[in-house]
């Protein structure tokens, strides 16, 4: 029995569980950096004391990072073969069973060989989420909902890096040495276990359900989520179904081999946008600042107290930041989102850069405060403009029998970004100091100029259409945007037999009476 009441109510529940499992990937990829700042941890694993990380075990701490960005990429692949062969869910209960393990390992480890292991496998588990979930979203939500359902996985990748400050804060405290960071990599299990305990409420995408030729379990899940209670007669429901499953029908005769992102033209555009968006996203400094963050507050002239609670602090405002782009998404645009995250990173960077060249210099509180507003205001216009609008957009803009590897793609692409930044940052903070950040402000220069001439809005576009804005028009064959943009005329300007006749879907009369039973069936 499905635990939700019926139609929008359903679809948000479903979306919401799914975007759970963000946390199970932001959580484990920021507890490090508290990790970092405990000289509990530093002594245990042989890398530093109370003074901080020695200078010749900064290339091994860097390690202890960028291995978990080193495992997104296998365990991306996995997900994203499991998800196309086997279904959305069980590729979600797959990467929950391995993020468990990897958490449990981390938590641990005896020594720095095991915890570098295990950190690459739960970097495995983690990332993979963020192949799975932004996919899984796109294809449950309505057109008109997908911003602020699809906003809902930078909702809580912020929450995921809050709660990671705060725990780790908490810890701190504890008189127990290797409690103090044994319990924060512990408290990561629970997000991994929540995700499984919420997996028998989750549906199947009808999408996949479609491609995979099962239309009456689709049929199912869409009545669920997408019935309308203004629609007695069920119209918009109806045309919807249609529209995806003679989509589906078109794209199961397409070649889904992953040499057709790079081979086919409409496809490699596309992949180029993406690998562009993730690019320029992790070039803004935004992991370095979160995973390294004792370091530049360190250099500000903070305690080991003081930062953990300004990294809380910081993670505060970039889950507030993302909860606004959510909202903000299906009205204000992706577009305009990302180009406005962009500048304000920029700016916002450029002056925390100075601040702590500055700082260096004299000691002057003014400089700090200036430098911690300037980086509380980037993270803002980061969480908001950057994180919230790019896993919408990009688990937008592929048809579905892609859409799996061109996530799988796009978060690789974002990792492999991390983790060339992530291993050298220790080294280079401390050879070139604030000078560092030059590297982002340039290429984030760069990345806005790109931006703006290459990103175009996706809002109240049906997945099944998007591929006419990459000059693909011969492959939508179905045409709603019209009426999805305008929900009052549902009613007289959908006619589900219509669009039928253009393909060979079931007849009418065949579908609203499996619409009718599925409904009656969860109102019993």
């Amino acid at each position: 029995m499905w635990p939700f009441r019926r139609g929008a109510s359903d679809g948000f529940m479903s979306c919401f569980l799914l975007s759970l499992g963000a946390i199970a990937m932001a959580y484990p990829s920021s507890i490090v950096a508290s990790t970092l700042a405990k000289p509990s941890f530093l002594e245990y694993m042989g890398v530093g004391d109370e003074r901080g990380i020695y200078s010749s075990k900064k290339r091994l701490v860097g390690t202890i990072t960028a291995l978990f960005q080193a495992g997104a990429i296998p365990g991306l692949l996995c997900a994203c073969e499991i998800s196309d062969r086997f279904g959305r869910k069980k590729a979600l209960l797959f990467i929950s069973i391995i993020s468990i393990i990897g958490t449990v390992g981390v938590t641990a480890a005896q020594n720095m060989a095991m915890l570098l292991i295990f950190r690459f496998l739960s970097g495995a588990g983690s990332f993979a989420y963020l192949g799975l979930v932004p996919l899984y979203i796109a294809e449950l939500a309505t057109p008109r909902r997908r911003g602020l359902f699809g906003g809902l996985v930078g909702t809580f990748i912020g929450f995921g890096y809050c709660g990671a400050s705060f725990v780790g804060l908490a810890f701190y405290f504890i008189q127990n040495k290797e409690m103090q960071w044994r319990g924060p990599f512990a408290v990561g299990i629970l997000w991994p276990v929540v995700t499984l305990a919420t997996y028998p409420f989750i549906p199947e995408s009808p999408r996949y359900l479609l491609m995979k030729n099962r239309p009456d379990e689709a049929l199912d899940v869409v009545s669920r989520l997408h019935a309308d209670s203004n629609d007695d007669e069920h119209s918009f429901m109806l045309a919807e179904y249609s529209q995806m499953k003679q989509q589906a029908d078109f794209e199961r005769t397409l070649d889904h081999s992953w040499s057709q992102l790079i081979m086919k033209p409409s496809y490699r555009k596309r992949l180029i946008l993406i690998a562009g968006i993730k690019f320029f996203g992790q070039s803004t400094a935004v992991l370095v600042l979160n995973n390294y963050g004792p370091i530049f507050y360190a250099a500000l002239g903070f305690k080991t107290r003081d930062q953990l609670i300004l990294a809380g602090g910081r993670d505060i405002v970039a889950f507030v930041g993302n909860a606004i782009g959510a909202l903000l998404m299906d009205n204000f645009g992706r577009r305009r989102l990302l180009l406005t995250g962009y500048v304000g990173c920029l700016i916002t960077l450029c002056v925390f850069a100075a601040m702590v060249a500055e700082e260096q210099k004299q000691d002057n509180m003014g400089l700090v405060g200036v430098g911690m507003a300037a980086l509380f205001t980037f993270l803002l216009f980061y969480a908001a403009g950057i994180d919230a609008a790019t896993w919408v957009y990009t688990a937008e803009i592929f048809p579905s029998h892609m859409r799996s590897k061109a996530l799988a793609v796009s978060v690789s692409i974002a990792a492999s970004t991390s983790l060339a930044y992530l291993q050298v940052t220790p080294l280079a903070v401390a050879d070139i100091g604030w000078k560092y950040f030059l590297v982002f402000i340039c290429v984030t220069v760069v990345g806005c100029v790109w931006a703006y001439f290459n990103i175009f809005e996706t809002k109240n576009i049906p997945l099944e259409e998007i591929s006419e804005k990459f000059g693909a028009a011969d492959e939508v064959v179905v045409h709603l945007s019209e009426t999805m943009a305008d929900p009052g005329s549902r009613k007289h300007s959908i006619n589900p037999e219509a669009q039928l006749e253009k393909g060979e879907g079931a007849p009418t009369e065949h579908i609203e009476s499996s619409a009718k039973t599925a409904l009656a069936r969860e109102n019993r």
